[in-house]
């Protein structure tokens, strides 16, 4: 999905393809093409930017129980922009367990918590 193509999506098709992009983006960090990645993560950022401006970003909150790690991470360390009371618990959780999203979201908590954190 496009820019252009963001600003015609439904508030749902936009939190589909922000969770998809989320999941590509695993897969693809898993397989260590990095290409991939930076095109999920700019999808990602595409949709979560389109739904700020419509200031409907919180219907991203349901996704912090996906059961997709890369789905909750993205969610819960948006969410610290709009809803920290329900980000910053699961990326504590996160932080406290060993793999791929372990040290991510420790540096987006400290981040946070040092108030040098930038959304997209």
């Amino acid at each position: 999905m496009n820019v252009r193509n963001f600003r015609k999506a439904s508030i749902e098709e936009l939190v589909q393809e922000y969770e998809q992009s989320a999941i590509a983006y695993g897969q693809a960090l898993n397989a260590a093409d990095h290409r991939a990645a930076n095109r999920a993560a700019d999808r990602i950022i595409g949709a979560y930017r389109e739904l700020r401006s419509r200031a409907v970003a919180s219907h991203l909150l349901p996704l912090l129980k996906s059961e997709d790690d890369f789905v909750r991470s993205f969610v819960a360390a948006h969410a610290l922009e709009f809803a920290p009371e329900q980000g910053e618990p699961v990326l504590q959780e996160l932080a406290a367990r060993p793999g791929l999203r372990r040290t991510p979201a420790e540096y987006t908590l400290k981040a946070w918590r040092e108030g040098t954190l930038k959304f997209p």
